[in-house]
């Protein structure tokens, strides 16, 4: 098994070099059989250094150059230049995209020569930014003709709902127009989210943009981590078939996937957790049916079952209950947390969210505000009209699932 991931724009790289800074840290409370498995799956070898299956792609230096300081990324898999994308998708798609086409042929090329294979890529990026959003999209449409033997999926991070660029509303609708159409399926994480379970949760009052991006880095980590059937190292022996579990829980129509992991606790509480695996099982459960988070359950709300889900359970005593929903296990502890769940949904809660982002976007299409700013770089009208109609349709798609 082996897993390869490209992270694009300042946010991309950030939230990759977060996750392969925990996935290593993880290790050393780990055995030698998950470390062993760890590498395997997401790092090779080259000049005698385990090196990250990563690409990293920016239109602007500073974040990747920060990155490369790692000593498990490699200088040969990276990409930048000296001008960013201005927040604009049509820049990044249609300019940034093809001027950069051939070098990340070349830089891709040389990952699957290093690697053997890849089973599949993890595009990890903004969904309103310029450089991740809509040169992202480029690139994933050229893998995707390219390499159409890759399982392609995108890790996207949404938009302060409340607005931070006043172009993301507009680049989110094109960046999911166009990655739906090439992507197996798509984990989004919300940036609201994270700042609220920073605020409510780990005592973080005004949690910095590196708190944020640990978060959800740490979030992802849950999934990404091997679970092993028992302590001896074997290919064989990761219960997470990471690309099938995906492909279970997704398909044409639902590809929206939302990510839940507790408990989320500050470092210096964890010696006293107490938890049982009943009261986190029926915890999470609630969250995923309702749509809320730890720090805000709603016990009075019935709540919708998610169309479909993949829960991971991770700790002591682990295969001694019996789950609810079916259960991948591990006894490994994650995160020094004595028990924990981890649960990926395709589920309608995500409906909210995305009428927001559409609602704002078709208001400005309508008005024509600011179009003038993608017509310059190729992207006319129409092509908004087609986005906005494959956003429409993916809201309505999981509408019918709210019985």
């Amino acid at each position: 098994m082996s897993l390869g991931f490209i992270q694009l724009g300042q946010c991309g790289n950030q939230i990759g070099h977060a996750l392969f800074d925990f996935m290593i840290q993880e290790t050393q409370m780990s055995s030698p059989g998950a470390q062993a498995l760890l590498n395997e799956i997401f790092f090779f070898e080259r000049k005698n250094k385990q090196i990250a299956k990563s690409l990293l792609i920016d239109m602007e230096p500073k974040v990747v150059d920060r990155c490369l300081k790692a000593e498990y990324y490699d200088k040969a898999f990276s990409l930048t230049k000296q001008e960013g994308s201005g927040n604009n998708w049509a820049y990044g798609f249609n300019n940034h995209g093809p001027a950069n086409k051939n070098a990340i042929l070349q830089i891709m090329d040389t990952l699957l020569e290093e690697c053997g294979y890849l089973e599949s890529l993890f595009f990890i990026s903004s969904l309103a930014g310029g450089t991740g959003s809509g040169l992202g999209s480029y690139i994933l449409e050229l893998m995707a003709d390219r390499y159409p033997e890759i399982e392609l999926f995108n890790i996207c991070v949404m938009p302060h709902l409340t607005g931070e660029v006043i172009l993301q509303s507009l680049n989110t609708v094109l960046t999911i127009g166009s990655i739906y159409q090439h992507s197996e399926g798509i984990i989004l994480l919300q940036n609201d989210e994270a700042q609220a379970l920073c605020n409510n949760l780990l005592n973080l009052k005004s949690p910095s943009l590196n708190d944020i991006n640990q978060v959800m880095s740490t979030n992802l980590a849950s999934f990404f981590w091997p679970c092993l059937t028992n302590q001896v190292y074997s290919t064989f022996n990761n219960n997470l078939q990471y690309v099938q579990e995906l492909l279970n829980i997704t398909n044409n129509q639902y590809k929206l996937l939302q990510l839940n992991q507790i408990p989320q606790l500050p470092q210096q509480s964890k010696a006293f957790q107490n938890d049982t695996w009943s009261a986190l099982e029926k915890r999470i459960q609630q969250m995923v049916m309702t749509g809320t988070k730890e720090y805000n359950i709603n016990w009075h709300k019935k709540g919708q079952q998610p169309f479909k889900q993949l829960m991971i359970a991770r700790g002591n005593d682990v295969k001694k209950h019996q789950f609810n929903w079916n259960t991948v296990q591990d006894e490994h502890q994650f995160n020094k947390n004595e028990k924990s769940i981890t649960v990926l949904h395709n589920s309608s809660n995500i409906v909210e969210s995305l009428n927001m982002i559409s609602d704002r976007a078709n208001q400005m299409i309508q008005e024509r505000a600011y179009i003038y700013q993608y017509e310059k770089f190729g992207v006319k009208i129409q092509h908004f009209q087609e986005s906005m109609g494959i956003v429409e349709g993916i809201i309505n798609d999981y509408e019918q699932l709210i019985q």
